[in-house]
């Protein structure tokens, strides 16, 4: 019937039905293509995640993340305090302060924490509400620790009030990392509390990244309202200088999206394929997005501190993706490692928290009082930075492995 009718059409009536079955043609091709496109993904999906959590244990790529920050950090710290200001805008100098010390580590070990928490033995809001109070207040017991106490010894010695007692409020109740690492858990545990999906947190994270980029530079006009609003936005005086590090507005989204990572991560049955897939990427976005930024020194590879301190969204958005293809080479170099090397790194990755506390306590006393008193200045050549950072590495992963497993126990135990 419908050939006869086909006829029996005119010759324009002929065309018109071909290209309206044509059309008919691509458009249920397109469908087709898109279920199986779609069919595909899901395939991938359910190749890698499993519906139940199967991948538990430790996880050599977080414990790697660790090691890398401690063998890092010291070496930072010490750059940074004994290279003069204008020296660390080139060479190594500027390696360590901007590259390593910028999104390579410290990001990286946010994520690390949040992850974390996912494989913890104490899961619980509760659990997690406390070790933010704890980190929270552990961080004013290192700025007493690595700042106060040795002012008032140096001004004691020296009598130098504008080096020593000047700038001690400022310090005692400085926010640095485990203030914010603090804060961090505790608004983790709120959203479990609160039983939140993982894309609200992550949402909620994002939209805080975003104000505390736009709110950037502010400042109230006090030093007691700068001191207290730093801890949630990236505040400067009028003169330009930085009175806030690792603000919580910036900085949330990396703990908060390593939680969610490590929620995956738990789920995975198959980490080579996803690591297989994510690194390329990874390094395709993160790669040229570093070099066009250190060439011209702008974000978070820029000069001064608030470049990094009071990160933007789109520098914090490479972090995280430069925190999951670090994880992921990680994870390939750990399959090759001895069953030693890996156990030192798990021990390593345990001993963090000691460790950060300790290397800053040599960095206080070698240097703010050694050198300065000693020498007028703390100023060293970069092959001397490098040799005291490995010191103080070495005896403070000595000294943090010792406090962790033996004298915290008899300590204690009394």
């Amino acid at each position: 019937m419908k050939d006869r009718f086909f006829q029996g059409c005119s010759k324009f009536k002929r065309q018109e039905i071909l290209q309206t079955d044509l059309q008919n043609e691509r458009k249920v091709s397109k469908v087709v293509n898109k279920k199986k496109s779609v069919g595909d993904f899901m395939e991938l999906i359910n190749q890698i995640f499993a519906k139940e959590n199967v991948n538990s244990g430790r996880q050599m790529e977080i414990d790697l993340a660790k090691v890398v920050f401690v063998l890092m950090v010291a070496a930072v710290h010490i750059t940074i305090d004994c290279v003069p200001e204008e020296a660390l805008s080139t060479g190594l100098p500027y390696v360590f302060d901007s590259v390593i010390g910028g999104p390579m580590i410290a990001p990286g070990l946010m994520f690390a924490m949040g992850a974390c928490l996912v494989y913890s033995r104490r899961q619980g809001w509760k659990d997690i509400f406390h070790r933010g109070i704890f980190i929270f207040i552990l961080g004013f017991v290192l700025n007493l620790c690595r700042y106060t106490i040795p002012d008032l010894i140096g001004y004691a010695i020296s009598g130098d009030t504008e080096r020593y007692l000047d700038p001690i409020l400022y310090q005692t109740f400085n926010n640095d990392i485990f203030q914010f690492a603090g804060l961090a858990l505790m608004t983790i545990a709120l959203f479990l509390k609160l039983k939140l999906k993982d894309g609200v947190m992550v949402g909620i994270a994002l939209l805080c990244s975003i104000i505390g980029t736009l709110l950037n530079g502010v400042d109230v006009g006090s030093v007691p309202g700068n001191m207290i609003l730093g801890y949630f936005v990236g505040v400067e005086d009028a003169a330009g200088e930085v009175l806030s590090y690792f603000v919580y507005l910036n900085w949330l989204i990396m703990p908060v999206s390593g939680y969610v990572f490590g929620k995956l991560l738990k789920r995975m049955k198959d980490k080579d394929l996803f690591y297989r897939m994510a690194v390329p990427v990874c390094l395709l976005v993160a790669v040229p997005y570093y070099v066009l930024r250190i060439r011209n020194r702008i974000g978070m590879f820029g000069l001064g501190e608030s470049c990094y301190y009071h990160v933007t969204t789109p520098d914090v958005l490479i972090c995280l993706v430069t925190a999951i293809g670090m994880y992921g080479i990680y994870y390939f170099i750990g399959k090759h490692l001895p069953q030693k090397a890996v156990a030192a790194a798990y021990r390593i990755g345990a001993d963090m928290t000691a460790f950060y506390f300790i290397h800053w306590l040599f960095v206080a006393a070698v240097i703010y009082l050694g050198l300065y008193l000693m020498r007028g200045t703390q100023i060293l050549p970069m092959p001397w930075i490098l040799v005291l950072a490995v010191l103080v590495t070495v005896v403070s992963l000595v000294l943090a492995d010792l406090w962790m497993h033996k004298w915290k126990k008899e300590v204690f135990r009394k």
